[in-house]
């Protein structure tokens, strides 16, 4: 069959509608707004709601205690988020700075608190909206985009809880985490964790108790589980205890899903090379 030019009109409408889709799809450009945040926390749950890493610029990353440490100070014309002003002020930023936006006014949260909210999944798409509502505050003109992406981040929170009910179910497991544990309990029903008074008591010295909750996990042939935000006081007591695992802390620029399904691969993989001793 011979070709056949589209009439000028149809193909003026083609041209239009495609470069609508390529701006659906690729929606950053020049003139997008740069934003830098605080927490490399924030820098995750940022740089997926943009969907381009290139406009997210996180001033902070992990020590290998899982401590945050700051490794940038802002640039001209970046807006600044924050998670309030005390973060801030951690990076020199004044609360009257025109270019600072912060999540929340002040935070009513210890360290640890925090920690653990960042692996909250019922913490998660209410911090992903306030980012979420900053950003499109700042590009009007991608609010639908961000939305999408926000249910997506939401979505995909979802998905790797399942997956960690399917790898871990039956599994027992004495929580002594300072913050990864809020995850692994949200899908994970076999995992123990000392009430609040107890968990104190422990950290105040208490290691009699501490330790025959240990004895007792061993006896169990439970998995003692511990991560990078452990206090020293708990870790130094467990270290004497085969089966235990400490989870890793994030890495800069790692997709914070995959990290995610990595903790729960981590205690899988631990457990059955367990069940095989």
């Amino acid at each position: 069959m011979p070709f056949t030019a589209l009439p000028k009109r149809g193909s003026n409408v083609l041209c239009a509608a495609f470069a609508l889709l390529i701006l659906l799809l690729h929606p950053a450009d020049a003139d997008a707004a740069k934003f830098a945040v605080t927490s490399p926390w924030l820098g995750f749950i940022a740089s997926f709601i943009a969907g381009d890493t290139q406009n997210v610029r996180c001033l902070s990353s992990w020590d290998s205690s899982g401590n945050v440490i700051r490794t940038s100070s802002p640039r001209s014309g970046e807006i600044i988020i924050a998670i309030d002003s005390k973060d801030a002020e951690k990076f020199r930023v004044r609360k009257s700075s025109k270019n600072l936006r912060l999540l929340y006014e002040d935070l009513p949260m210890t360290r640890e608190q925090l920690q653990s909210a960042f692996f909250d999944p019922a913490m998660l798409p209410f911090i992903a909206q306030s980012v979420m509502k900053i950003m499109a505050e700042e590009e009007k003109g991608r609010y639908t985009y961000f939305q999408r992406r926000l249910a997506e981040f939401q979505s995909k929170i979802e998905s790797a809880m399942d997956i960690g009910r399917h790898l871990l179910s039956g599994t027992k497991m004495l929580d002594i985490t300072g913050a990864e544990g809020t995850w692994i309990r949200s899908s994970v029903s076999g995992a123990v964790r000392p009430p609040s008074a107890v968990w104190e008591g422990w950290k105040a010295g208490d290691m009699k108790a501490l330790k025959s909750a240990l004895d007792e996990a061993q006896r169990r042939k439970w998995l003692i589980l511990m991560d990078p935000w452990t206090p020293d006081i708990i870790r130094s007591a467990a270290v004497g205890y085969e089966y235990r695992l400490t989870l890793p802390s994030p890495v800069k620029d790692q997709d914070y899903f995959v990290y995610l399904h990595d903790v729960f691969l981590a205690i899988s993989n631990k457990t059955k090379t367990m069940k095989t001793k």
